[in-house]
């Protein structure tokens, strides 16, 4: 039985040849804040919010996902910590406009 296709010809999930592989390793992948390594349903799952919450916030706060590969969203630990700060704000009565500001502002801070 041979494996399913999508109507290119390319195997079906993405031609594997196009995704190029990280010359790091996967230790390195992994310890590296940057990274990113969540999708967005375990990003809205880590920091207890819906994805279409973590899509608005996201988008409120400019923060920029990466999409390495079949154009998910995923986020790196950094990214994380970002969004974590904007919920807290958030519950403390910040309006979304004000985010940004706040959160640049604690930035430059440190």
């Amino acid at each position: 039985m041979s494996a399913a296709r999508e109507r290119d010809g390319t195997p079906r999930g993405g031609d594997p040849a196009r995704v190029a592989p990280s010359a790091r390793s996967w230790r390195d992948r992994v310890d590296d804040p940057d990274e990113p390594l969540f999708t967005m349903a375990v990003a809205a799952d880590l920091l207890g919010l819906d994805t279409q919450a973590l899509r608005r916030l996201a988008a409120t706060i400019d923060q920029a996902e990466a999409r390495p590969s079949g154009n998910q969203r995923r986020f790196s630990r950094t990214d994380l910590e970002r969004l974590s700060a904007a919920v807290d704000l958030v519950a403390q009565g910040h309006s979304g406009h004000s985010l940004s500001t706040i959160l640049e502002l604690t930035e430059r801070r440190r």
